[in-house]
């Protein structure tokens, strides 16, 4: 029994000594913990308090960037040719986003007017985009989706409703190849664009004024902050800062005249280019067939951009900026210039035409078969006779004609502020041997001499020239912009004012007399005291050798294109044009009379009142 009671007693407090053990242990357990806690709570709350404060705050207040209005395009008397139009559409943040399925899912319940294939397929673009993006659905929204949006925009985190600026463009296709257009901006585009200027912006320039003049079209971005629930629902603005409108830009253009020539044009693949020799601005700038640029301005859908791709009439082309052409005879004014300066020919010298010329046994036809019969430089130009030229080009060479063309920009860029010029071909022996790798030949000479062969022109090329011609000599770059800074005028390397004044003479006469290869179109002028000068050109597109051949019986894209150019009045000119007409036949009979009609146009309808 004694015992017994011994074993108990050790037993208590062998028992007693376990549970103090382990009420010690737990309570270093939870001191442990405590302890962690409080050194945590230290370490966030005071070693590292502005951190962790800043990106709570970060979870519920939000910046959020404001598009900035892009700059109007105007004409010279301040009609909106580019504008802006408030439209609705929906913003999407992928890490505010809780499921992107369930969201599109959800949209297009709420919302069924929306493509499903937009939908599905901007999902997918999101998907793979950074997760801090945000990104604009391709679609406006109407006034009543936007509304119906709005009431439901709780059930929708990541997803905002915003009133933005779409590009529109009043005047629908007319002067499209000019203004160009915006689209969307793409990985690409973000390469070589800052992208802190475009954050909140979904469109650039894509070509035209758009495209040169983007940096001054495009303004700065504002900085709104906003504060959001955990559901990214915005409760309140804490601040603003306005975003810097782009500048407006006003052009040179008169956008009567180019609707006018237009009309004109119309069903005709064609270019008209007119400019003030004056101050260099450009008054028309035309190109057909012509497109509709709001088509872009969302991102043109495939159906019809291949139907522009495919179109047999290339309307996507600037044939103003992009198309080169043989000249044919409206390099004769120049080149007879240039004679007579570097004495080649004389103001009264005559040569024979009997509709053709011989050069090393090959027969160099005229295009009045039966011949001019006694030609001089100024009848040259009035009945546009090739036989004088001829001649003229074996003294000359061809290097001779090159430096004679060159100077009125003949084979080089204009320097217009447009993208994409080309520069033409004004051949001579140095550039077949750097561009063919052979010798250039005599024959060859002689072609070149009435604007065939190599010679290749554009048609703001060939108004730049005829500006200058008009203007006795004085090269001005020609300019959309009216504000744009331009180089000082030089002057051509032809002194003698006797000479001037002497195919300017010839010019007119083209225009005014009978004789003349534009005399027919120039009726239009007969009693409207306007004096205007001009040349016909007719550039062969196919050629049977020196054969005889019926244009009628080729097929229309061979047919000769028709050309003009022409400038009025003649004493103190206003306006000076070419007009180039693609696979029309002659000059005289289709260019001259749109030529001459434009000239008229301005100088009656616009200029005079």
């Amino acid at each position: 029994m004694h015992n017994l009671r011994f074993d108990e007693t050790q037993n208590r407090l062998r028992q007693k000594h376990s549970l103090r053990q382990r009420m010690l242990f737990i309570i270093l357990i939870i001191l442990t913990v405590f302890s962690i806690i409080l050194l945590r709570m230290a370490y966030l709350q005071w070693l590292n308090h502005d951190l962790y404060y800043g990106k709570a705050e970060g979870n519920r207040v939000s910046v959020q960037p404001i598009a900035p209005a892009r700059g109007k395009i105007l004409d010279r008397n301040g009609v909106v040719l580019a504008d802006n139009q408030p439209v609705y559409s929906l913003t999407f943040q992928r890490e505010l986003m809780d499921n992107i399925d369930n969201t599109f899912g959800a949209l297009q319940q709420l919302l069924p007017a929306i493509p499903s294939t937009t939908l599905e397929k901007f999902a997918q673009q999101l998907k793979h985009s950074p997760r801090h993006r945000q990104l604009i659905l391709p679609y406006r929204l109407s006034e009543n989706q936007a509304a119906k949006f709005a009431v439901q925009n709780h059930r929708f985190p990541g997803v905002t409703l915003s009133a933005n600026l779409k590009r529109i463009y009043p005047f629908g296709e007319s002067a499209v190849h000019l203004l160009g257009y915006v689209g969307r901006i793409s990985q690409q585009d973000l390469s070589r664009l800052d992208a802190t200027r475009y954050r909140g912006t979904e469109n650039t320039g894509r070509a035209g004024i758009e495209r040169f003049y983007e940096d001054r079209l495009q303004g700065y971005p504002g900085i709104q902050t906003v504060e959001s629930n955990a559901q990214g629902r915005v409760l309140r603005t804490l601040n603003t800062l306005a975003p810097i409108a782009g500048e407006d830009i006003t052009l040179s253009i008169d956008i009567h005249l180019q609707q006018y020539l237009e009309n004109l044009l119309a069903g005709k693949r064609a270019s008209v280019v007119a400019i003030n020799p004056q101050n260099g601005e450009i008054l028309a700038f035309v190109s057909t067939p012509l497109y509709d640029p709001n088509l872009f301005v969302d991102g043109i859908d495939h159906q019809s951009y291949n139907a522009l791709l495919n179109d047999p009439n290339k309307p996507l082309i600037n044939r103003a900026l992009r198309g080169q052409y043989p000249p044919g005879s409206t390099t004769k004014p120049f080149l007879a210039l240039g004679a007579l300066e570097q004495g080649y020919t004389t103001m009264t010298e005559r040569i024979f035409d009997p509709g053709y010329f011989e050069f090393q046994n090959k027969r160099y036809r005229n295009w009045k078969r039966e011949g001019h019969g006694w030609t001089d430089l100024q009848r040259s130009i009035v009945e546009s006779v090739d036989t004088l030229y001829y001649k003229l080009s074996l003294d000359m060479g061809v290097d001779g004609i090159h430096d004679v063309l060159a100077p009125f920009g003949f084979g080089q860029l204009t320097q217009i502020d447009l993208l994409g010029e080309q520069s033409g071909i004004l051949p001579s022996q140095e550039w077949k041997r750097r561009v063919h790798g052979k010798p250039w030949y005599r024959g060859e000479t002689i072609v070149t001499s009435i604007g065939q062969g190599y010679n290749l022109v554009t048609p703001l090329q060939l108004a730049q020239a005829t500006a200058i011609l008009a203007n006795r000599g004085q090269v001005i770059t020609p300019h959309l912009v009216v504000d744009r800074p331009l180089d000082p005028p030089h002057q051509v390397p032809i002194k003698n004012r006797d000479h001037w004044e002497y195919v300017i003479q010839a010019m007119r006469d083209v225009v005014h007399t009978p004789a003349g290869t534009a005399w027919r179109a120039g009726l239009a002028l007969k009693n409207k005291q306007i004096e205007a000068a001009g040349k016909t050109g007719t550039a062969q597109v196919f050629s049977l050798n020196d054969a005889d051949y019926k244009e009628e019986e080729l097929a229309s894209h061979l047919h000769d294109h028709a050309l003009f150019i022409g400038f009025a009045p003649v004493s103190r000119p206003q306006i000076a044009l070419s007009v180039i007409v693609e696979n029309a036949g002659g000059g005289g009979r289709v260019a001259a009379p749109i030529g001459i009609q434009a000239m008229k146009y301005y100088l009656e309808e616009i200029q005079a009142p």
